[in-house]
């Protein structure tokens, strides 16, 4: 895995992609205060669990995250205003696996001009949400293996 760190206080220079990898290697609640630096005001941000339309939507959406997660980033393609990029997020949550730490790959697509105007992250939410709850998760591992073959 290819790990970028990236300095958060470089945000206003260099690639988008490299201002956004800095965002997000040190995503915290100090960083979303930085938020205006890297994405449009009526920036357009969707996941597998939400559709946030604007900054301070967005600010407000990533405050209630940011003290849960961390992004190590594994790839990238990037065209002229538009990039891919693949991720892997460390998360915790005290409802998912008794609290302890998890991780998920998943990918942004991120389209831009100066700053990032749309961003869409893609995720297995069955990973990251249902697999990890108790006994839901036990149940969704019993029907994969038997739909794998295994008894």
């Amino acid at each position: 895995m290819v790990v970028a760190k990236a300095n958060i206080e470089d945000l206003g220079s260099g690639s988008i992609v490299g201002r956004l990898k800095a965002f997000y290697s040190h995503f915290n609640l100090t960083s979303v205060n930085q938020l205006d630096q890297l994405y449009t005001t009526d920036i357009e941000f969707r996941d597998p669990i939400h559709i946030v339309h604007g900054s301070l939507a967005l600010k407000n959406y990533f405050k209630n995250i940011a003290t849960n997660c961390a992004f190590d980033y594994i790839d990238e393609l990037v065209g002229e205003n538009a990039a891919y990029i693949t991720w892997e997020m460390s998360y915790k949550h005290p409802m998912l696996a008794w609290g302890k730490p998890l991780k998920l790959r998943g990918m942004s697509h991120i389209k831009y001009t100066d700053k990032i105007y749309f961003q869409e992250d893609s995720y297995d939410l069955g990973a990251m949400i249902y697999e990890n709850f108790p006994i839901l998760g036990w149940l969704i591992a019993f029907v994969k293996n038997r739909l794998g073959g295994s008894k």
